[in-house]
C-alpha cells in the first residue's frame, strides 16, 4: 500500500522521515497532523508461465486502504487464484499501528474460501522499530494452516534508509509439519523518484515449503530475482508492475508479470 502524503521521500536524521520510509516499504504511510483521510484502491492482474508441464498460473486482486484521523492505517484484499487448473478465493485484512515516533505493529490476517491450493487461514504478527542513522529492525511470527499440514514462521529483517534508497535483508525460518524447517533468505533495493513512485529489485534463496496439486506441503529449495515498481502519473492515479523469475527446486520455473492500476480518493 502507499503512503498518504506526497511527501519527498528523502531520508533525515529526524526519526520521523526514517517512519514514513518504514510504513511506505510496508505499503502504508505515516499520518501527517491535520492529514485528511485518503484512501487507495488497487485493481492488478498476474499471469504466470510455469515448464515441467505445468498449465499457466493467474490472479487477479482488488487491494484497498484507508487511514484514519487517529493515524491507523487498515487495509485488506479480495483475491481468487488459479493453479493446477483450479480456483481458489480468498480475502485479507491488515491494520498498520504507530505505537509511537519508533514503533510500528502490523497484524494480519486472511483467509480461503474452500481452499484447495491456497491455505485455508494465517495470522501474521510484525512489529518494526526505528534506530538512529535510517536502520529498522522487524520480526514478525505467523502461522499458515493448510487443509493437510501447518507451518509456522519466524522472520526477522534489517533494513537501511539513505538519500533515496532503500535495502533490506530478511532470514525466514519456517517449522512445516511433517517436512522439516525450511531456510529461505531475501533481499532488496529500491529507489525512491518523484514523491511516492520507486522502483525496485528483489531476490531470494534457500528453502521453502510449496503445495503441490495433491494439495500436500512439501521442503524445497527456491531461488528468484524480480522487478517491481509504482509510478504516480498525478496525485490520485499510479500504475504498478512486477517480473520475476523463480526456481522451484526440481518442480519447475516460473516466470510472472503482473499490472495494476491504483486510484487515491
Amino acid at each position: 500500500m502507499t503512503p498518504v502524503k506526497r511527501t519527498r521521500v528523502a531520508c533525515t536524521k529526524n526519526n520521523s522521515q526514517y517512519m514514513l520510509l518504514l510504513l511506505l516499504s510496508v505499503g502504508v504511510a505515516l499520518p501527517v497532523e491535520g492529514a485528511e483521510r485518503r484512501t487507495e484502491v488497487e485493481l492488478s492482474q498476474r499471469y504466470e508461465h510455469l515448464d515441467s508441464g505445468f498449465s499457466a498460473w493467474q490472479a487477479q486482486r482488488l487491494d484497498a486502504q484507508t487511514r484514519g484521523a487517529d493515524g491507523v492505517t487498515w487495509y485488506g484484499a479480495a483475491l481468487r487464484e488459479q493453479r493446477y487448473g483450479g480456483w481458489d478465493e480468498g480475502v485479507e485484512l491488515g491494520a498498520a499501528i504507530p505505537l509511537t515516533e519508533h514503533w510500528v505493529l502490523q497484524p494480519e490476517v486472511g483467509t480461503t474460501f474452500g481452499a484447495d491450493f491456497l491455505p485455508r487461514w494465517y495470522a501474521d504478527l510484525r512489529a518494526q522499530r526505528v534506530f538512529p542513522m535510517g536502520w529498522v529492525s522487524s520480526v514478525s511470527l505467523r502461522r499458515t494452516a493448510y487443509d493437510t499440514s501447518q507451518v509456522d514462521r519466524l522472520a526477522l529483517g534489517v533494513e537501511r534508509y539513505w538519500g533515496m534508497w532503500r535495502g533490506a535483508y530478511t532470514l525466514n525460518v519456517s517449522d512445516v509439519e511433517n517436512a522439516g524447517t525450511p531456510v529461505g533468505h531475501a533481499v532488496a533495493l529500491d529507489r525512491y523518484y518523484n514523491d511516492r513512485s520507486f522502483v525496485g529489485l528483489r531476490a531470494t534463496s534457500g528453502r521453502e515449503e510449496e503445495v503441490l496439486p495433491d494439495s500436500n506441503v512439501i521442503n524445497t529449495s527456491v531461488s528468484g530475482v524480480g522487478l517491481r515498481g509504482r509510478h504516480w502519473l498525478d496525485a490520485d492515479w499510479a500504475i504498478a508492475w512486477d517480473l520475476g523469475w523463480i526456481s522451484q527446486g526440481d518442480l519447475y520455473n516460473r516466470y510472472g508479470a503482473q499490472v495494476g492500476i491504483r486510484r487515491a480518493f
